[in-house]
């Protein structure tokens, strides 16, 4: 019996030996975790036999299991070469897809059909992935690294150029020949990309046109661009102007220009005329509504520049000498100036020494006019009739009927007097009727009547000017309660469109609040009359601005012309005041665009010569660039255009297909330095080759191509079991699950319970050759001692055969 006992003895020993030197083999093969034999003792009993006086019967080799501790890491040359730091196994199909294989061999290669495989052919399996790099553990699939892009070509739609063109360039005014040098500045070329990821060569061409001068508002230099595809040249396309922050910009009939943003702009709709933003350049002065007599006779009434009342011969004189206008005589006419008030006023104007001279007579007549209508009271409001009460009668506003600063001109060259309203713009109007045969005589003013009507639409006279406004500084005196003046403050001293006087307050007195000081100031102001010329202030208002504690002192009369001063004591702010002048507003008048001489119309934004459907209640045009026109102003920042510029669709040449790109300049300049490409980019791109790749710790796999695209091809994803060292050995470091491992858990590497992946290295195996080497001692000294075994059962065998001899 103990020679069977010593034989199982030199069995297991073998097997030892068999799996040390299996371990040893294989220290070199990456992802190879070691094996150890696990043996057991025999021993068996019948019920009836007393087990502790019975002899174990040898040993039996139980199983060899795997110690999956961590190896060690090398790093290669290979980006596919995968190791896992931690647990976990690289889940993997078999070719035919059939079956589930695991490994911590990360050896890695591509086929045929760029699939992720080891050395048996054997795919890697990952996840898919969303834009933001998010796995579907769901969906695995075999990781394929496509060495190309497909159908991910991109058409060039937009075009980035930042240039610097030379602020010195010469003024070209050839007309352009790309083929001629000389009839362009510079040139620029790119590639662009149809969809097709055709790659073609785009030029572009520029050509200054335009030296910024003080004549221009605003100054600016001009650069003309051609752009070219290939040898097709690409119309710019019609280009509507914007602002700086991309708002597009409207104008209307007076060559404002406002953003849309502007709640003013009330975009039009349809057909409209087309206005070019450059050629907004014929600023006018707006001009009041203006009555214009007829030309005098110079025969009988203008002679030799006198107003003459007749001509009567001299005696003995020939030619007749004429007789001045005689003083005393009544000029009487009608005028209603902007339709107020609603009956026109009477003026009558009896002359006096001097006004033989025309000019003299208009500033006198001017005079009277001004002190009739400025003296004008206001129509009080009417509260209207009660609710049910017959006849019903409608509530009225409160009507100003004053009219300030009429003017009254004579023209020595044409004989002619006019009369203008105090007003500028569209809005003011003149009337002047039943004028009386002196005035039609002496100031030919028409006997059926003068009028100019206000314009409701179109832009004849311009905008409203300004009056002259004076703001004192702020008080220092308590204005919430009753103001006082004394002796040290009652005194102004005002001036008004030139007459310059003294206002002296009642003193002292005491006013309810800052607002009735304000009116008596106001009251004591207009009114005054000036000696030299008989003419009355009038239209003057004094108010008070509570937010900045400062009085506000307005002109009735607007323009140029008009001017304030108020001087006083420094309780009320005006120690140190200031003449205050009004502006006359300027306008610009439209001119409609027009091309090959024939009117432009915009039709849901393309250019036209086709009027129909145009609108005639348009009030705000939509205004346009020229087309492909660069402007810098004088500090060489672009001021036009401030958005991408737009071409027309390029029609590839051999029926290709087409291309509608814009270019942005928004970058570029325009300094004394040379010419230079401050940046160049365009957004399209051809198919693109696979130029890196790069696998992060999670296992994200992420491809990098020539034409710019980085694409994530999914993400490697690990499987763990409940007991890695059940699972079964198929070779090649690999194995299956089994009942006694469990069921593979998919994960993301780096989460609970999986390790990481390290990109472009391997696991070597976990052998180490010192205890191998000592287990192979150990195996020997096994081996011998059962083998010495075997040897002493046998000779005892043979001592008690030979004892029968």
């Amino acid at each position: 019996m103990s020679f069977y006992t010593s034989l199982t003895g030199l069995n297991s020993a073998t097997a030892q030996l068999a799996v040390t030197s299996n371990n040893i083999a294989n220290v070199g093969t990456s992802g190879f975790k070691r094996s150890r034999a696990d043996f057991g003792d025999i021993f068996s009993t019948s019920p009836l036999q007393k087990s502790s006086s019975n002899i174990g019967q040898g040993v039996s080799l139980k199983q060899v299991s795997q110690e999956f501790s961590q190896g060690n890491i090398s790093t290669s040359g290979n980006s596919l070469d995968l190791a896992i730091t931690g647990d976990g196994f690289f889940p993997l199909k078999t070719p035919d897809g059939l079956q589930d294989i695991y490994t911590r061999n990360g050896s890695f290669t591509l086929n045929d059909q760029n699939n992720v495989v080891n050395s048996t052919g054997q795919r890697l399996m990952a996840a898919s992935v969303d834009s933001s790099g998010k796995a579907d553990l769901t969906d695995l699939n075999a990781l394929t690294i496509p060495p190309k892009t497909s159908g991910e070509a991109v058409e060039t739609t937009q075009i980035q150029l930042g240039l610097n063109l030379p602020a010195d360039s010469a003024v070209i005014t050839a007309d352009f020949d790309r083929s001629n040098p000389s009839t362009y500045n510079k040139s620029t070329a790119l590639t662009v990309y149809d969809s097709g990821g055709n790659g073609y060569l785009a030029t572009v061409y520029y050509a200054k046109t335009q030296n910024a001068s003080q004549d221009q508002t605003p100054p600016s230099s001009k650069w003309q661009t051609y752009f070219f595809v290939g040898d097709t040249q690409v119309k710019p396309a019609l280009q509507q102007a914007t602002d700086k922050v991309g708002g597009a910009l409207f104008v209307n009939k007076y060559g404002d220009v406002l953003p849309k943003s502007d709640p003013r702009v009330v975009p039009s709709s349809g057909t409209t005329e087309m206005f070019s933003l450059d050629q907004l350049t014929d600023v006018r002065r707006s001009s009041p509504a203006s009555a214009i007599g007829a030309a005098l006779n110079s025969t009988t009434t203008f002679v030799n520049g006198v107003l003459a009342s007749s001509i009567t011969p001299a005696s003995g004189a020939t030619p007749a000498t004429p007789v001045p206008l005689a003083v005393g005589t009544a000029l009487s006419f009608n005028i209603k100036v902007d339709g107020a008030p609603a009956t026109a006023q009477a003026i009558t104007y009896t002359t006096k020494a001097g006004d033989q001279d025309p000019e003299v007579l208009a500033r006198n007549v001017e005079i009277a006019i001004n002190n009739v209508l400025g003296s004008l009271a206001d129509t009080p409001a009417t509260a209207g009739s009660a609710p049910g009460v017959t006849p019903v009668v409608a509530a009225t506003p409160a009507i100003k009927n004053a009219r300030f600063g009429i003017t009254v001109a004579f023209d020595p060259d044409t004989a002619r007097f006019s009369i203008a309203s105090g007003t500028t713009g569209d809005s003011s109007s003149i009337e002047v009727a039943t004028t009386d045969a002196n005035a039609i005589r002496f100031m030919g003013l028409s006997g059926t009547g003068l009028k100019v009507d206000a314009s409701a639409n179109e832009a004849l006279r311009g905008k409203i000017s300004d009056p002259a406004v004076l703001r004192g500084e702020t008080m220092t005196i308590n204005t919430t309660k009753s103001i006082s003046t004394s002796s040290a403050n009652k005194d102004f001293f005002v001036s008004v469109d030139g007459y310059a006087f003294k206002v002296e307050l009642p003193f002292p007195t005491t006013y309810t609040n800052i607002d009735s000081f304000a009116k008596a100031l106001q009251d004591n102001i207009n009114g005054k009359t000036d000696p030299s010329t008989g003419r009355k202030v009038s239209g003057v208002t004094v108010s008070f601005d509570p937010k900045a504690k400062q009085f506000v002192f307005t002109t009735g009369t607007a323009g140029e012309n008009s001017a304030i001063q108020v001087t006083g004591s420094a309780d009320w702010g005006l120690a140190n005041t200031e003449m205050q002048f009004g502006s006359t507003s300027e306008w610009k008048k439209l001119t409609q665009f027009t091309e090959n001489g024939a009117l432009q119309f915009v039709k849901n934004g393309v250019q036209t010569e086709d009027a129909s459907g145009l609108s005639t209640q348009t009030e705000w045009w939509p205004v346009y660039l020229d087309r492909g026109e660069l402007s810098f102003d004088l500090t060489g920042k672009p001021i036009s255009p401030l958005t991408g510029m737009p071409f027309e669709t390029a029609f590839l040449a051999g029926g290709k297909g087409a291309l509608t790109m814009s270019i942005d300049f928004t970058k570029s300049t325009q300094y004394s330095s040379a010419f230079a490409v401050l940046s160049q980019s365009q957004d399209g791109a051809p198919e693109g080759e696979l130029m890196g790749l790069n696998i992060g710790v999670d296992g994200l796999v992420n491809a990098t191509y020539s034409n710019g695209s980085q694409v994530s091809l999914g993400k490697i994803v690990l499987a763990n079991f409940s007991s890695p060292s059940g699972l079964r050995q198929v070779g090649d470091a690999s194995y299956l699950a089994s009942a006694t491992s469990g069921v593979a858990k998919i994960g993301e590497a780096g989460s609970a319970g999986f390790g990481s992946i390290r990109a472009g290295a391997t696991e070597r195996a976990n052998v180490d050759l010192t205890q191998e080497l000592v287990d192979l001692i150990t195996a020997q000294r096994n081996f011998q001692a059962n083998a010495k075994a075997i040897e002493t059962s046998s000779t005892m065998t043979t001592a008690i055969i030979n004892i029968r001899s």
